[in-house]
């Protein structure tokens, strides 16, 4: 089995596993726990389940290992409070590495996909926190690949990449930051006139300022067409 075969089983039963259990009044017990081998010699401990009042949590095989618990082990309020707490942040942050490896993130648009999944706010802001210290999240890097890209695939002006940088999670200074990089003035009166070839002036107008371009390069577009139409045959 290959690394990349044996980290994707890992994280995979971290997030899926289920299992049933017994309630143990004022206090839980530890009701799964597996081993995944193979020919190779790769091992790995599965998390196990924990369900106590009615309720069940994972806990990953890390804390497992560290805390030296298996299966049925009982366990007491300040044991549960414990273990889900620290059992939520190590699921936060494996969220969060998941979704990273899917797309890049901002922190606000990472926080919030971790909040829609039922991460308490400490372990969003925990799990945030982390992918930054490690160097998976940065806004300004963000701001401008996404920029550049949306630039280019949909010949946006000013205006429309700004506001996209914003539904992304990027914040205003930064975005504005970006947005103005990347649609430079002269950058975007190109732009701007490549869409506007073959239009009336009304038509111009319209199209520009229906795709986010600023005023003021809506209006020297509209001058050149006027300019264009005058001249002498």
């Amino acid at each position: 089995m290959s690394a990349g075969r044996a980290i994707g089983i890992v994280i995979a039963s971290v997030v899926a596993l289920t299992g049933l259990g017994l309630i143990l009044g004022g206090g839980g017990v530890l009701i799964a726990e597996r081993v995944l081998s193979d020919d190779s010699g790769f091992v790995a401990l599965r998390p196990a389940t924990i369900e106590a009042a009615g309720s069940a949590f994972v806990v990953p095989a890390e804390i497992l290992v560290g805390d030296g618990l298996s299966t049925g082990a009982a366990l007491d309020d300040q044991q549960l409070q414990s273990l889900r707490t620290r059992s939520e942040l190590v699921l936060a942050r494996t969220r969060a590495l998941s979704l990273l490896s899917r797309a890049a993130q901002t922190r606000r648009g990472l926080a919030r996909k971790l909040e829609a999944r039922g991460f308490s706010p400490p372990a969003v802001r925990a799990a945030v926190a982390r992918m930054v210290e490690l160097g998976y999240l940065d806004d300004r890097a963000f701001a401008l690949d996404w920029a550049r890209a949306r630039s280019a695939a949909r010949a946006e002006g000013l205006k429309a990449v700004y506001r996209g940088l914003i539904r992304h999670g990027v914040p205003r200074p930064i975005a504005a930051e970006a947005a103005d990089e990347v649609c430079s003035a002269e950058a975007e009166l190109e732009v701007a006139r490549r869409l506007a070839v073959g239009l009336s002036p009304r038509a111009a107008a319209n199209r520009l300022s229906a795709r986010g371009f600023r005023s003021r390069t809506i209006a020297r577009v509209l001058r050149e067409l006027a300019g264009r139409r005058s001249a002498p045959e």
